[in-house]
């Protein structure tokens, strides 16, 4: 082949780039522990739950619903306390965060660095201090042993996670459209109602999802506070294993535990779509 005078030479096709080898490979590493460690772990209990023991053989067994059949009342009264707990202090820890994070990242606090840290001490403060810190002021108050004590644990154990959902949402929305909203005469609550929570509605729906996940498994916090009248579910299965060991019907509440999971998980998706569940919403910058 012949090359005119001036003409470019063509240029050679280079193979992948040792970078991108490399991350090929760590995020190639990466999904297999995840799977190895997480899914794989959480499969063998849905399994288990129809072989009605730990001991998962393959091929499997005999299958069936024994195990799910021979669930006790006190483990589905257990359960709906945990479902009923858990969406009520998701609710309430959005409702008392996000207001809080709007003041922080559009009102500019200077105060915003100390409020995020004191918001954090709950994630910092191991639970097992931050129980019995909640058990001694819920005794006088009549607390413990309460739908409305348990409630509170775990509103206070949310508060850091909502208040890092509603900063990341609202540092990814502009503010021109609040700008602009009030230079037509718009006040901040109206635009804060017609622009702002509707744009952030699927990054709440989300943050929602993961603070109720986080309520639906909570244990260390819940283990003081907790008692006879309000007994969430990890609880009764704890006990419930010490005392008798791994009976099948608590593997097999602990399978629907992953199904509860799996449905909110894909109710959220389904009515977001993949954009937002992969966090579209929360690094869109305009």
């Amino acid at each position: 082949m012949t090359l005119r005078a001036g003409a470019p030479a063509p240029r050679r096709r280079r193979g992948p780039s040792l970078p991108a080898i490399l991350s090929a490979l760590f995020w190639a590493l990466y999904l297999a522990l995840i799977g190895a460690w997480l899914i794989f772990p959480i499969l063998l209990v849905v399994l288990a739950s129809f072989q009605g023991n730990l001991e998962v053989t393959w091929p499997p067994g005999h299958l069936g619903f024994a195990g799910y059949r021979a669930i006790p009342g006190g483990y589905w009264q257990s359960f709906w306390f945990t479902i009923k707990v858990s969406v009520g202090a998701s609710f309430c820890s959005l409702l008392i965060s996000f207001p809080a994070a709007w003041a922080m990242v559009r009102g500019r606090l200077w105060e915003r660095r100390l409020f995020s840290s004191l918001v954090l001490l709950p994630e910092i403060v191991p639970q097992l201090i931050l129980g019995i810190a909640l058990l001694t002021v819920f005794i006088p108050l009549g607390l413990s042993n309460s739908f409305a004590g348990v409630m509170l644990g775990l509103i206070a154990l949310n508060l850091a996670m909502g208040l890092r959902f509603g900063e990341a949402l609202l540092q990814g929305l502009p503010e021109e459209y609040e700008l602009a909203a009030a230079s037509l005469g718009a006040g901040k609550l109206t635009a804060l109602r017609l622009i702002v929570l509707p744009m952030i509605a699927p990054g709440l729906a989300i943050a929602a999802l993961f603070i109720f996940m986080q309520n639906l498994i909570a244990f260390v916090l819940l283990f003081f506070i907790a008692g006879p009248s309000a007994t969430p579910i990890s609880i009764r299965l704890f006990t419930d294993i010490i005392d008798r060991g791994v009976v099948p019907e608590a593997i097999a509440m602990s399978a629907i535990l992953v199904y509860v999971a799996v449905i909110f998980y894909a109710a959220v998706a389904l009515a977001l779509g993949p954009r937002y569940m992969a966090g579209a919403l929360m690094s869109r910058k305009g």
